[in-house]
């Protein structure tokens, strides 16, 4: 039985230690989080309170740079802070920091949001990482926290808590995974304990994940909430521009008060904090709710193996495995590799992308005669001009492929296809769009993370996938889950993403729905994708030496994942040489996406357009690109996953490693050992003495009234008094009847004197305060 430790943070930037005090006496590490607190006094205080009432271990997160803060705070630590989380700073003033905390019995666990400050981790001798992903709250990296976290437990040598992303279900995929834990903070922004105003709390209480947005300067990214018009946003950017630091920068603006005065520091899984505290309340019953969705997902993805060999998927699509090929422009379009993926027990998907009627259709027929009875699909773009797509869907109904996949679509386009027994599958980027989709009848659904390679959606997968599952088990009824086939996307790729997957989909499989996952990048890796001429062999060779993908923004909300090369340096180059021009966002789009062009067709295809077709007689129309050139010049789309891949397989192997392998690790886990932070040692109970009762209520306006009227058993209920107001005029015995009142009984004060001077109040302030607030004083005063 492995241990899994639940770390609950306080909101950034407040000294209100309630949530980790609630946290440590629920058993899991409550942590002052004190990253962007200023006031090393006032940090100090808050360190003591935690210490005080919550009587047991607890810890304290610090910004690793501010040696001063960090020294000073540390110094003072009492014996119950266990726990200590460090954020990357100087090498050698860490390291003298971690060997000091180390000398007292501290643990210290180091936040990384990338691969190379887990190395830092490991070098500085550190207890456990904290895989921090790009979906999460202020300072993040590149990669997500799906990605980032099989990254790190398959290198790093140390324990690694996840966080960003995690909800009821991915707490589940990162126990899966082989987490130590995870780390809690803006899922606990709602719960009763939470120190947020009304209106943060407002704020919060409406998000879905896309509400938050990247801020950027030297060399650090902060993920904060940003809504359109928000001045404290504008504010940033613009002292962003300087020379200030951007950590200091937020550090001095954000809070919890005002969303239109300060920064809110949130991440995507802000979404989560409404459903949670609706279903749990309090810390103690959202970490307890973790504790048992941890335990109920694992036995029912083990019982299930929603992804093994001829899956409930997989024999609905006819395949052995529950394994779809996404469609990949220019990768994706020759009948050869379609063959591949089907012989190899996957259900392959042509990428019809822009292709006019003519190409298309012999694209078709060459598919439909290589595989025969075996199942495939095409993929459609559902926002290209209307012309074009009614020329692909003419012929799409001239094949009758078994399945379709709309990218963009709509379910009326999807049921179209459907009526002509085209069984058919939509991508879905958000949960808004699922409830529409569903109210619509729409029952296959592909959920594409943010990871993924090509043009991305604003959701990392552990948000989309979260929420998603979530909306499918709240919008139908239990017995209608079971119409449900559903395909997770973007990051997938061997057999511990695939365990995760089963992990957190388990509840959607209990009840039935089909449940499977779509592969793309992956496919890159294979022999038959270089071999087919899917790919040129180029192509390949730069999946298998990429470290790091990167995103080329044409503007808001249209960015494309590729492989880190020359070609995204001359984008970048570009864009920011518009932009210091003030080109109009429009002509930035429209220069960059010129730029784009042909660019993925000279990386996968090594070609390119010949200048000379159609004006010279016999011209071909594309030219071959010599390795060099197409390096340059090509665009590499590809996922996050690259990153974890750095050898060539065959389909084979690939689709047996992601569905049999990955089952297989699912069998192997032990029963979740939920642990509880140890308790600190027993101590004395503190002496309290009852020195006085008051009290006010109904025929007893003080203590010995009470006691009388209770040892003659008196009935304090009446029915309303006159002088309140008449009953009579809203009273109707039927409980049914509209905007009436059914009883006329309860339990009423009689008339209190009250002497505001001895309060040192002036009188004519009175009706200006709440009733109840001067009863309190007159009992307060009785007692004392």
């Amino acid at each position: 039985m492995r241990d899994f430790r639940i770390i609950c943070l306080t909101p950034a930037a407040t000294a209100d230690p309630s949530i980790a005090i609630a946290a440590a006496r629920a058993g899991a590490w409550g942590v002052l989080d004190l990253e962007l607190a200023l006031d090393a006094t006032a940090a100090a205080a808050a360190v003591l309170r935690v210490d005080r009432l919550g009587r047991a271990p607890f810890g304290v997160k610090f910004d690793g740079r501010r040696t001063a803060f960090l020294d000073a705070v540390t110094r003072v630590l009492p014996e119950r802070a266990r726990l200590v989380v460090l954020t990357p700073g100087d090498e050698a003033e860490l390291g003298e920091h971690v060997r000091r905390l180390h000398g007292l019995g501290v643990e210290v666990l180091l936040e990384a949001t990338s691969v190379a400050e887990a190395d830092l981790g490991t070098r500085l001798g550190a207890d456990g990482l904290i895989a921090k992903g790009h979906e999460a709250a202020g300072r993040v990296g590149d990669e997500t926290t799906f990605i980032l976290l099989q990254r790190l437990l398959t290198s790093a040598g140390l324990p690694v808590w996840a966080q960003g992303g995690i909800g009821l279900h991915t707490a589940a995929a990162a126990y899966a995974a082989g987490a130590a834990g995870i780390v809690l903070d803006a899922q606990l922004l709602l719960i009763r304990e939470s120190p947020l105003s009304r209106a943060a709390c407002d704020a919060v209480g409406r998000m879905d994940g896309s509400e938050t947005a990247l801020h950027q300067c030297g060399g650090e990214s902060w993920r904060l909430y940003e809504r359109s018009g928000l001045q404290p946003c504008d504010d940033l950017r613009r002292a962003a521009g300087g020379t200030a630091s951007l950590r200091q920068e937020i550090a001095a603006r954000c809070g919890w008060d005002d969303p239109r005065r300060q920064l809110l520091v949130l991440g995507q899984d802000a979404a989560f904090a409404a459903p949670l505290a609706r279903s749990f309340r309090t810390v103690s019953g959202v970490i307890e709710g973790m504790r048992q969705a941890i335990e109920a997902h694992i036995a029912a993805a083990k019982a299930l193996r929603p992804l093994d060999e001829n899956g409930p998927l997989a024999r609905a699509h006819g395949t052995r495995y529950p394994i779809v090929q996404g469609p990949m422009t220019r990768v994706s379009d020759t009948a050869a590799f379609a063959f591949e993926v089907a012989r190899g027990g996957g259900l392959p998907f042509l990428a019809l992308a822009l292709m006019r009627a003519p190409e298309a259709r012999v694209l078709l027929e060459e598919t439909r005669r290589a595989l025969g009875e075996r199942s495939w699909g095409v993929g459609i773009l559902g926002f290209v001009p209307l012309e074009l797509r009614q020329e692909q869907l003419e012929v799409v109904r001239e094949f009758r492929p078994p399945f379709a996949l709309i990218a963009g679509g709509r379910p009326d386009q999807a049921i179209a296809l459907e009526r002509d027994g085209i069984a058919t599958f939509l991508h879905v980027p958000s949960p808004g769009l699922l409830k529409l989709f569903l109210e619509s009848g729409s029952r296959r659904f592909v959920f594409e993370g943010r990871e993924c390679g090509g043009h991305v959606g604003p959701r990392s997968s552990f948000v989309l996938w979260n929420t998603m599952v979530d909306t499918i088990l709240e919008s139908l009824p239990a017995d209608r889950v079971a119409d449900c086939h559903v395909l997770f996307a973007a990051g997938i790729h061997d057999a511990l993403s695939a365990s995760m997957v089963a992990a957190l989909a388990a509840p959607l499989a209990e009840r039935g729905a089909r449940i499977g996952v779509l592969l793309g990048t992956a496919y890159l890796f294979t022999e038959e994708a270089v071999a087919t001429g899917a790919i040129v062999e180029g192509f390949q060779k730069s999946a298998v030496r990429c470290e790091r993908t990167v995103l080329l923004e044409t503007g808001p909300g249209h960015s494309t994942r590729c492989v880190d090369t020359a070609f995204a340096g001359t984008f970048e180059s570009e864009r920011r040489r518009l932009l210091a021009e003030g080109r109009s966002p429009e002509e930035i789009r429209n220069a960059l996406e010129a730029l784009n062009l042909g660019r993925l067709r000279i990386a996968s295809k090594g070609v390119d357009r010949n200048p000379d077709y159609g004006r010279l007689p016999g011209a071909a129309k594309l030219l071959p690109l010599p390795a060099e050139a197409q390096e340059i010049e090509g665009m590499y789309m590809i996922g996050q996953v690259a990153a974890l891949r750095h050898a060539t397989c065959t389909i084979e192997a690939l689709h047996r490693e992601v569905s049999v392998a990955g089952s297989e690790r699912l069998a192997r886990l032990d029963a979740p050992g939920l642990a509880r932070v140890p308790p600190a040692r027993a101590e004395r109970p503190s002496d309290i003495a009852i020195i006085g009762i008051g009290c006010l209520l109904p025929k007893a306006p003080g203590l010995a009234a009470y006691w009388e009227n209770i040892l003659n058993k008196v009935d304090a209920i009446t029915e309303v008094p006159g002088d309140r107001w008449d009953w009579r005029s809203y009273f109707d015995p039927d409980p049914r009847a509209r905007d009436k009142i059914y009883s006329r009984w309860g339990g009423f004060l009689d008339d209190v004197p009250f002497d505001p001077m001895r309060y040192g109040m002036p009188p004519n302030s009175l009706p200006s305060i709440e009733p109840v607030q001067l009863l309190t004083l007159e009992v307060a005063r009785a007692a004392l």
